[in-house]
């Protein structure tokens, strides 16, 4: 039997060498400017398309968006309302309670809606479904089962996040939950770090918003938020001892969102980024190659 290689052994290891370095995911720049344009995001769907559309009027019509990146020194472009609390950090600054956010090498999930029909920017509330199995859409759009309600069907360590955009698009609450949905046929126990929007108390969360007309992006620092609120530091800066800490995030986390009009949508994002190969183990990998190449060229002269 006679192999046949079209290729030179060099030919065939740089190729294979390209292909595995096309699989890495390709750094790009994300658009942080409200939602006036969306480069470096990915396209969700729409809020009355199947798979998307959770609860609500199918009226309320706009896009969703997410992103996850490694942060560094990102800056907000435009001037998009937002981006922290009245008298707080401003932008990705930080501050007395978001120590260690926004630093370089952190991983930041973005969020994003762009309202494309009659929207309402409203008082939008992102929900966190850690295991990624609590929320879903609805069979049908326009139909009534699917599952968005945080304390029906939220779960232990599941929580959510609120922005705020009577105050300056600054984020307002986070709350955890500390039971179990009564979906689950269990004691729904959310508990609010307190000192939120209306206390007077100035809160500059590792997560952040900025919005424009009819558009919004909400940024979550992952890892500040296991370090500050996780289940390492309970009862965070001392404001609810039956706080208990968030769970972990995994490669995929699930989401409700509401607080556009009268619309909830479900989706899920991922939140972890991709291991990419190190230099030396690319090298390894194209060595291993060649030596591959050489040995069936070998064995094709002998035959």
């Amino acid at each position: 039997m006679r192999l046949y290689f079209p290729s030179s052994p060099r030919h065939l290891a740089i190729t294979g060498l390209a292909a595995l370095l096309s699989l890495a995911p390709q750094a790009r720049a994300q658009d942080i400017n409200g939602g006036s344009s969306w480069s470096g995001w990915n396209l969700v769907g729409r809020s009355d398309q199947l798979g998307v559309y959770g609860a609500g009027s199918t009226a309320t019509v706009y896009k969703v968006y997410r992103t996850l990146f490694s942060f560094m020194n990102n800056g907000v472009s435009g001037s998009p309302t937002g981006g922290g609390p009245t008298g707080g950090a401003t932008g990705f600054g930080t501050g007395t309670f978001s120590s260690g956010a926004f630093a370089n090498g952190n991983t930041v999930l973005g969020i994003g809606i762009e309202c494309v029909g009659p929207c309402t920017l409203s008082k939008p509330t992102i929900k966190f479904d850690l295991d990624n199995d609590s929320y879903a859409a609805a069979s049908s759009v326009g139909g009534s089962d699917g599952r968005v309600n945080f304390s029906q069907w939220s779960e232990f360590r599941d929580f959510t996040v609120q922005f705020e955009p009577t105050d300056a698009w600054r984020g307002g609450i986070l709350t955890m939950q500390a039971g179990v949905g009564a979906g689950y046929v269990g004691t729904s126990n959310p508990q609010q770090i307190v000192g939120s929007n209306g206390s007077g108390v100035s809160y500059d969360w590792p997560f952040r918003a900025f919005a424009q007309s009819g558009s919004y992006q909400m940024f979550f620092d992952l890892n500040a938020m296991q370090t500050l609120y996780g289940v390492g530091n309970p009862n965070p800066s001392g404001k609810n001892v039956n706080f208990t800490g968030i769970g972990a995030f995994g490669p995929s986390t699930g989401f409700a969102l509401n607080g556009v009009g009268d619309n909830q949508v479900v989706f899920s994002a991922p939140t972890q980024l991709n291991v990419v190969p190190e230099p030396a183990s690319l090298a390894l990998v194209g060595a291993g190659m060649v030596g591959f190449a050489l040995a069936a060229q070998r064995r094709r002269r002998r035959a």
